[in-house]
C-alpha cells in the first residue's frame, strides 16, 4: 500500500499550488485527479475563455484597422481555427503542468478519489468503480473545486441550454442568437467574446445591475459599452421559465421598472447558465467520514484549512472562500505550509490574509483589490476616494479605449490606499502595484512620490492620487505617512 506525506485530491490551482509548495518543503506527495490535469480554470474556465476574448480583441482591432491606415479587405472570422487554436492552447499547458509536476516529484495518479477515513483514501479509475486501490497519506488536502450552479428554473433542462464549462468543451459553439443568465464574470467575458464574434446577445440579471459586487460605477459603465456594442442587458429581471423546441428557444422574463412590470421575451438559439459556481463535497467522503459542511455546502475549516476532522484540509473554491484561480492556487500553498509544519516543525507561511485581486476580462479590463467606498461606509471606516479618468491619457487615447477610469480609496485618517478599481486597458497587469500597496499600507504622500511611465495606463493613478487631495478631502488631514 502507497503512503505519502499528503494527498491531493484535485489538480486545479489549488491543487497544483498545494503540491509544488509541498514537495518545496520535503513532503512525499501524490495528487488524484479524475479528469484532466489544470482542473476547470485551465481546461473549461479561465484559459479557454480568455483565449476566446483574445480572438474576440484582434477581430475587433482589424475591423477598426482603417483608423491606424490598413485594411485587410474583407475581415473573415473563422470560429472553428479558433476553437482549434484554443484547444491546442489549453492541451499544450495541460502537458506542461503535467510534466512539471512529476519532474518536481509529485506523484500523479488518475482516478476518482473519495476519503474513506482520516489518511486514507479509495481511488478507483472510473465511474464503474473497477481497479479499485487504496492510498494512505499523513495528510489529505481537499482541493476539487466546484461545479457550475444550474438555477431552478422551468426549462433549465432543454437542450440548447449550457453550463459555462458544457459551452467550451471540444468544438464550442457559435450560435446566432445567445442569451445569457446571470450578469457575473462568467456572464460579461462571454457577452464581450460573443458579440465581437457577431452572436446577438442579451444578459439576463437578477440584480440591479451587472457586476453587483464590484464598484457601482465599473458596472455602469460596462453596461454603457455592452450596450453600444448591440448586447442586450435585463437587469432587475426574474426569469419565469425558458421555452422552445426544435433548435430555437426564448426566455420569458418579468422586469420591474419605475414603469410597472414588464414581461418581456427574450429569443435565442441557445441559453448560457452563467450563474455561478457551487460546491460538490459530499460525494468525496465515504458515509460517516465527512467533515462539517456550511450552510452552502462547503467544507468548514480553520485558520490553518483543516476541516473538522484532524489531518483533513480544504483549499481552493470548495473551501467557500473567494472563487478565483489565484485566489485557491495561494490558498493551496499557504494550506501546504501548515500542513508541513503540522508534520515536520517549523513555521507555516504567512498569507492567510493576502489581498486577492479580482479581475474581468472585457475590453477594457476591469481589475479590484481591497474594498470600496461603500464597502467602507458598511464598515465604518473613514474613507476618501480619488478618480483619474482617461480622456488625457495620451496611451489610452492612440489606442482608442473607450472611457475607463481609475478610483483609488484612502482611509481618511491613516492616509494609506485600501482599495482600488482599474477600469482600462491592461488593468489586470497594473492590479498587482494597488495589491502591494494595500497589503503594506502605502500612503497617498509615498505613492505621490512615484514617477510613472509616459505615456502609459498606470499614469492616471498619479491623477487619482491628486483628486483624492483636491476633491477626496484628505489635503486637510495633519497625519502623515513616511512619505511626507
Amino acid at each position: 500500500m502507497e503512503k505519502f506525506d499528503l494527498l491531493i485530491i484535485g489538480s486545479g490551482p489549488a491543487g497544483t499550488g498545494a503540491a509544488f509548495r509541498a514537495r518545496s518543503l520535503g513532503l512525499t506527495v501524490c495528487v488524484v485527479e479524475k479528469s484532466e490535469t489544470g482542473g476547470a480554470c485551465l481546461n473549461r474556465g479561465c484559459i479557454p475563455t480568455k483565449t476566446l476574448l483574445h480572438g474576440a480583441g484582434l477581430l475587433r482591432e482589424a475591423r477598426e484597422g482603417e483608423r491606424y491606415g490598413f485594411t485587410a479587405g474583407d475581415i473573415r472570422f473563422d470560429f472553428s481555427k479558433l476553437i482549434e487554436w484554443k484547444n491546442t492552447v489549453v492541451s499544450t499547458l495541460r502537458q506542461n503542468q503535467s510534466a512539471a509536476l512529476v519532474k518536481a516529484g509529485v506523484v500523479m495518479v488518475s482516478g476518482i478519489a473519495r476519503v474513506e477515513s482520516p489518511g486514507k483514501v479509495l481511488v478507483h479509475p472510473d465511474a464503474e468503480g473497477g481497479g479499485e486501490k487504496i492510498l494512505e497519506a499523513a495528510a489529505i488536502l481537499i482541493a476539487a473545486g466546484t461545479v457550475p450552479a444550474l438555477l431552478p428554473i422551468p426549462g433549465h433542462d432543454l437542450p440548447g441550454v449550457y453550463t459555462s464549462d458544457a459551452f467550451l468543451e471540444g468544438d464550442g459553439l457559435f450560435p446566432k442568437r445567445l442569451a445569457i443568465i446571470g450578469g457575473g464574470v462568467i456572464g460579461v467575458e462571454f457577452a464581450a467574446a460573443y458579440s465581437s464574434f457577431g452572436s446577438e446577445v442579451t444578459i439576463v440579471e437578477a440584480l440591479p445591475s451587472i457586476l453587483a459586487n464590484m464598484d457601482r460605477e465599473i458596472g455602469q459603465t460596462l453596461a454603457l459599452q455592452l450596450k453600444k456594442r448591440g448586447v442586450g442587458i435585463y437587469t432587475g429581471a426574474h426569469i419565469d421559465r425558458i421555452e422552445g423546441s426544435g433548435g430555437t428557444l426564448a426566455l420569458a422574463l418579468t422586469k420591474s421598472g419605475g414603469a410597472g412590470v414588464d414581461s418581456i421575451t427574450a429569443p435565442a438559439d441557445a441559453v448560457l447558465m452563467a450563474a455561478g459556481r457551487k460546491p460538490d463535497a459530499v460525494s468525496l467522503f465515504a458515509a460517516g467520514s465527512a467533515p462539517q459542511f456550511t450552510p452552502k455546502g462547503f467544507i468548514r475549516h480553520d485558520e490553518n484549512m483543516m476541516s473538522t476532522i484532524p489531518g483533513i484540509y480544504v483549499a481552493g473554491d470548495i473551501s467557500g472562500g473567494v472563487q478565483l484561480a489565484h485566489a485557491a492556487a495561494a490558498e493551496g500553498e499557504y494550506a501546504a505550509s501548515c500542513i508541513a509544519a503540522a508534520l515536520k516543525g517549523g513555521k507555516k507561511d504567512p498569507g492567510g490574509d493576502r489581498v486577492i485581486p479580482s479581475c474581468v476580462y472585457t475590453t477594457p479590463e476591469i481589475a479590484c483589490a481591497g474594498i470600496t467606498v461603500a464597502e467602507a461606509a458598511e464598515r465604518s471606516i473613514p474613507a476618501a476616494a480619488g478618480k483619474g479618468v482617461f480622456g488625457a491619457n495620451g496611451r489610452a487615447f492612440l489606442e482608442n479605449q473607450e472611457r475607463g477610469f481609475i478610483k483609488l480609496v484612502f482611509h481618511a485618517e491613516t492616509r494609506a490606499l485600501i482599495g482600488a478599481q482599474f477600469f482600462c486597458n491592461r488593468a489586470t497587469e497594473i492590479i498587482p502595484w494597488a495589491v502591494q500597496c494595500i497589503g503594506d499600507g502605502t500612503t497617498l504622500e509615498q505613492i505621490e512620490r512615484t514617477v510613472f511611465p509616459h505615456p502609459s495606463y498606470c499614469e492616471t493613478i498619479a491623477q487619482a492620487v491628486n483628486d483624492a487631495v483636491t476633491r477626496g478631502g484628505l489635503k486637510n488631514n495633519p497625519v502623515r505617512g513616511n512619505g511626507a
